[in-house]
């Protein structure tokens, strides 16, 4: 029987579903330059009605940060505006789209034709995705072997501890928080709440004993069969930035509903179940390349949120015999500082 994996998620190995990933991380770049242009000229750079748009959502991100890095934002913006040439090369088929409008960026990238060079055929998705997802002899195995051990129906992700590598240029100390977003095998999304972790200075360490759980998933609820995965984006942050993790789960769900989308442009159909995992991890992507993405624009220098997985094969599959995962570390960097976050995951009865 095969045993269960976990993993920090990263890159995306296949070309053709990268390209059309990167597409995706420049929709949301328009949308961040249209806020950062809207604070220096807003009746030129007029913002969307209501409420739900990327725009609003960046601009709620946006207006946290000081007065002096948005001015400065929005005057490189604008300048970066002027160029088109530059834009047209940067942004290719999207640089058709009219930040002057009060039309959306998205619906603006909807209507556009998508471009016939990022297109590919169904199948090259499915063999991209082949490389997260276990075979259906794997699968049978597994429900196999559940038969004749104990099975665990619960799963949960850990935090053993949080050390302060370095901290931040903050004059005082660091206050940190951490928070995140959860993704089932079914592709549903729930944040779980912020938490303080502890004020910290450089070699400051918080440890859980117990460990803490930060999320629960039941690996018996949804119609998904085995194997399933699972990912949680972990959101450190100083507690001084008030909805930071809010801002990180409502700019999930967008990205899912952007990725999908444009998949299923590229192939030219109504998505399969069996890839569902792999446009999980291309959301993961994104999701970290629009803070690059804002770090650039609008010198942003948060903690980029990361992504972990875990593929659980069956009721009574392990790692390595053991029902809790290898401890494994991910590090934040961002405003001047570094941070080591210590996790497992765990199943239990």
């Amino acid at each position: 029987m095969t045993d269960n994996t976990d993993s920090v998620a990263t890159g995306i190995r296949n070309a053709k579903v990268l390209a059309v990933a990167e597409r995706v991380v420049r929709e949301f770049q328009l949308a961040a330059e249209k806020v950062a242009a809207h604070h220096n000229e807003p009746a030129k750079y007029p913002m969307p009605a209501g409420s739900t748009a990327m725009e609003h959502l960046m601009a709620s991100r946006f207006k946290a940060l000081p007065e002096g890095t948005r001015k400065k934002a929005a005057d490189r913006v604008v300048t970066d505006l002027r160029n088109a040439p530059g834009r047209a090369k940067k942004l290719d088929d999207l640089a058709k789209v009219d930040l002057r409008s009060t039309t959306t960026v998205e619906a603006q990238v909807k209507k556009l034709p998508f471009p016939a060079k990022l297109r590919f055929p169904a199948d090259e998705l499915r063999k991209a995705g082949s490389v997260v997802k276990a075979s259906v002899a794997e699968s049978a195995e597994a429900e196999r072997a559940a038969a004749a051990a104990v099975p665990l129906r619960q799963l949960e992700l850990r935090l053993h501890r949080v050390k302060c590598l370095d901290d931040t240029s903050e004059l005082f100390k660091d206050e940190i928080g951490l928070g995140g977003t959860a993704v089932d095998e079914s592709g549903d999304v729930e944040k779980f709440p912020t938490f303080k972790v502890r004020s910290f200075k450089k070699g400051g360490v918080q440890t859980y004993t117990p460990p803490r759980r930060l999320v629960r998933f039941s690996l018996t609820e949804g119609p998904v069969r085995f194997p399933k995965t699972y990912f949680v984006t972990l959101v450190l942050a100083e507690l001084d930035q008030g909805g930071f993790s809010d801002f990180v789960n409502g700019l999930y769900v967008k990205v899912r509903d952007a990725v999908a989308e444009a998949v299923g442009k590229a192939v030219g159909a109504v998505l399969p179940v069996p890839i569902d995992e792999l446009i999980r991890i291309v959301v993961a992507f994104v999701v970290r390349r629009v803070f690059d993405v804002l770090k650039a624009i609008w010198q942003d220098d948060i903690f980029q949120p990361l992504t972990v997985e875990t593929t659980v094969r069956s009721l009574t599959s392990r790692w390595a015999g053991r029902a809790d995962s290898p401890e494994r570390v991910v590090t934040f960097r961002g405003h001047g500082g570094e941070y080591q976050l210590v996790y497992d995951w765990r199943m239990f009865s």
